[in-house]
């Protein structure tokens, strides 16, 4: 079993690092035609090994719209097929007098009627200070046409690097340069080298370039490279209904040739493989039933999305560490050099093990995903580089379903029924805040709170509306209780309108509630996974490759490891370790769930985005 995995992770590591296959190079077409429209399409002729990646960066037409006029193409490319590429015309360019052309590593913009000059700052994430630096006189009356030079976010890093050393030359790259070459020459590392010169992430290293590098003397001593967080600029009330307007860089690299070091930590239980037992097959279990094989799926899903990266271009090192679970594990992975040198760390699993490697994440800069939410940060008093916490908390699920009522259900009355316990108590103190939250247009006076002492299933059933929703939510934790609830209601269903609103974390626990009475009272829930197996366009040519690699189905953590690492690999490769300014500006597609994070303490951020999900004629239907 060891050598199994270690086959597998080696695969893994060296398949990542290896360059990318070269492609056929592919001709612009010469033959244009044109639609009933007017629209004009060059006609291309598909040749042996080209692929519509490639397609669509030769005529710098977008994979999804050549998929539009070019139905059936999803599926691949076929040697000699002709399809249309949208001929698309260049807008001209007015002319921009010499002196507003912005220097490298900035960027004009013109201000707009009505801009506030803080407007700016948070549209751009830049400091006040930061700005006078480089506009003289600036101040908040600022006029519309004005003209204000920002600094674009890597040359915000790289003037925060420069400030780290006692003096700096020039150097010009020789033939022979590499980074190996300058890190014993100047006594900095790849990193250190970067955050002085952030157009190496996009150009790399070439003869003749000058980059910025520390002047080393006998007495020099490197400062220990950083990773460099940037303050937020954090939204102002007032700014609430002004029209958002769309950032002109938000820090996007457009070649990113950086290599990001990324860490799982799991518990793959290796030291456990003495329980697999293969000789006799009458002894042979079901994959599902070894801890060391649990956990596996995660890092195969993951192992697809950085493939499917690194043929865009992505470039990381990735390691993966066995926690087993155990916290003195995990206390000594954390102590490794390779952690320490992390961009990343994805996990670990458990919340003994997460708060460990939280700690150490924290001191050495390294931003995290937890991947279930399973740490408050309520107490931290230290400063987060980044820490994501994917699984919604209670509050963001119920304001979830609470949306949907206010967007979707005109006419309704809400109903909440509890025994008083403590727990209890704790859920509907999220649910009322939910419902009389200011932004949610929910009329309080339909809203009706019931005891379950007080004879409150019998008051409910007697108040139940003939015209309107009926919305019941029901807190009580007795899954008898729920049972004999869900059969009370049935029996109204057929002259009453009722839909039974619930948190999937604690019903879906309970293993005896009719799946007849949930479709019948139409019962709706809140979750942060759930995965429609009949999406064509994403799911299920997932399965299908996960099939055809695995030899077995993805199932929870297969797709979780799958969607994580496109998201944060997308995140890394667009915009860099700096990324969190830009993470509601972009929106790479997700199976389990769509991704909407909020910055709720300086440096961590709350993923609020849930899945609403109906039973309807005993089908569970997405909603939102």
């Amino acid at each position: 079993m060891r050598k199994l995995i270690s086959i597998f992770f080696l695969t893994f590591i060296i398949s990542l690092s290896n360059n990318i296959v070269a492609q056929v190079k592919v001709e612009i077409s010469n033959k244009i035609i044109q639609d009933n429209n007017g629209n004009n399409f060059y006609l291309h002729h598909v040749s042996k090994g080209q692929t519509l990646y490639a397609i669509s960066k030769a005529y710098n037409v977008k994979v999804d719209k050549i998929i539009a006029i070019n139905k059936g193409i999803e599926s691949g490319l076929k040697e000699g097929q002709d399809i249309k590429i949208p001929k698309i015309t260049k807008p001209t360019t007015p002319e921009i007098s010499a002196d507003k052309i912005a220097p490298e590593g900035f960027v004009y913009h013109r201000v707009k009627k009505g801009e506030t000059l803080y407007r700016i700052m948070y549209d751009f994430q830049v400091t006040l200070q930061e700005l006078q630096k480089f506009n003289k006189n600036l101040n908040a009356n600022i006029q519309p046409d004005q003209q204000i030079l920002i600094p674009k976010l890597e040359t915000r890093i790289a003037l925060q690097a420069e400030s780290k050393y006692d003096s700096l030359i020039n150097y010009t790259l020789k033939r022979r340069d590499n980074y190996y070459r300058l890190s014993k020459k100047f006594k900095i590392n790849q990193q250190q080298i970067e955050q002085l010169n952030p157009s190496l992430k996009t150009t790399g290293l070439q003869k003749g370039l000058v980059i910025k590098v520390p002047y080393v003397h006998d007495e020099f001593q490197a400062p220990k490279y950083e990773k460099i967080v940037l303050d937020s600029i954090i939204a102002k009330d007032d700014m609430i209904n002004v029209p958002e307007q769309e950032l002109v860089d938000c820090g996007k690299i457009s070649h990113n040739r950086h290599i990001y070091k990324i860490g799982f930590m799991l518990p793959i239980y290796a030291n456990l493989d003495k329980e697999i037992d293969v000789d006799n097959e009458y002894k042979i279990k079901k994959q599902s039933y070894y801890k060391s094989f649990r956990f596996l799926q995660f890092i195969q899903g993951a192992k697809l999305a950085l493939d499917s990266l690194q043929k865009l271009g992505f470039k990381a090192e990735i390691y993966i560490w066995d926690t087993q679970a155990n916290e003195r594990k995990t206390d000594s992975i954390c102590n490794l050099e390779d952690f320490n040198q992390l961009d990343m760390l994805i996990g670990p699993f458990y919340r003994k093990n997460t708060k460990i490697a939280r700690k150490y994440a924290f001191a050495k800069n390294i931003e995290m995903v937890d991947i279930f939410g399973s740490l408050s940060t309520d107490n931290d008093t230290v400063k987060s580089p980044g820490y994501y916490l994917i699984k919604a908390n209670e509050q963001s699920n119920y304001n979830s379903l609470v949306k949907y009522i206010s967007d979707s259900i005109p006419q309704y009355r809400i109903y909440i029924i509890h025994q008083g316990h403590t727990d209890e108590i704790q859920r509907l103190t999220y649910l009322t805040k939910a419902l009389h939250s200011n932004y949610l247009n929910i009329d309080t006076n339909r809203i009706f709170i019931y005891k379950y002492q007080d004879g409150g299933m019998s008051k409910i059933i007697n108040s139940l509306s003939p015209t309107k929703e009926n919305i019941i939510f029901n807190l009580v934790n007795d899954e008898a209780r729920i049972s004999n609830f869900l059969r009370q209601l049935n029996l109204k269903k057929e002259d009453k309108n009722i839909m039974v609103m619930a948190l999937d974390k604690y019903w879906s626990k309970y293993k005896t509630l009719e799946i007849r009475y949930l479709s019948n009272l139409n019962y709706t829930y809140s979750t942060d996974y759930f995965i429609n197996h009949t999406d064509s366009n994403l799911v299920i040519p997932f399965q299908n490759k996960f099939y055809n690699t695995y030899k077995r189905m993805p199932e929870e953590l297969g797709y979780l490891g799958y969607d994580l690492s496109w998201y944060f690999g997308n995140a890394l490769y667009y915009y860099g370790d700096n990324f969190f300014t830009c993470l509601n500006k972009f929106k790479p597609k997700t199976m389990h769930n769509k991704i909407l994070f909020v910055e709720v303490k300086e440096g961590v951020y709350l993923n609020t985005r849930l899945n609403i999900i109906q039973y309807d004629n005993y089908q569970q239907l997405i909603k939102n």
